[in-house]
């Protein structure tokens, strides 16, 4: 006569604790991609911001945009290209860099002709490989893969 079984054994108990267990691992990994690429998205969101306000303030004001241009960086004073910094550059560099909407965030103001580029750069957790055409505000940095950037150009017509 077979024995009969009232339960489980065991071993069926393991492998179900075991595939349970990996369903958990793979959920707990998607969550945290997950924040990690809202985390980015925001912080394009916010970049994207911080450079059509810098834009605007030098569309507002250009006929002197050479007073605008040149690099930013967080920790630094600003760098531009003529002596006087406008009061506005600075009152734009103090709310955006003193929120710290960006980590170690780089902004660049560059005039191409009649058209004013900035490009905001930032660090970022994840390392990608960076395309051979990178912006000039790029390449000063030395962590090349663990940048991102936002660049917005506006025509503000001739000096």
């Amino acid at each position: 006569m077979p024995l009969r079984q009232n339960g489980l054994s065991l071993i069926e108990v393991l492998v179900a604790l075991v595939v349970f267990s990996v369903g958990l691992l793979g959920t707990a990994r998607l969550l945290v991609q997950q924040n990690q690429l809202g985390q980015e998205s925001g912080y394009r969101a916010m970049a994207s911001i911080m450079a059509e306000d810098l834009l605007e303030r030098i569309k507002l004001d250009a006929s002197r945009a050479g007073r605008y241009l040149g690099a930013y960086e967080a920790q630094s004073e600003a760098s531009t290209t003529e002596e006087e910094v406008p009061a506005d550059l600075q009152d734009w560099a103090e709310a955006w860099f003193g929120r710290h909407a960006l980590p170690s965030p780089r902004v660049c103001a560059e005039r191409h002709e009649e058209v004013v580029v900035v490009t905001i750069a930032w660090r970022a957790r994840s390392a990608l490989t960076p395309p051979g055409d990178l912006p000039s505000c790029i390449t000063a940095r030395t962590t090349l893969p663990n940048q991102r950037w936002v660049s917005l150009h506006a025509w503000i017509g001739s000096e």
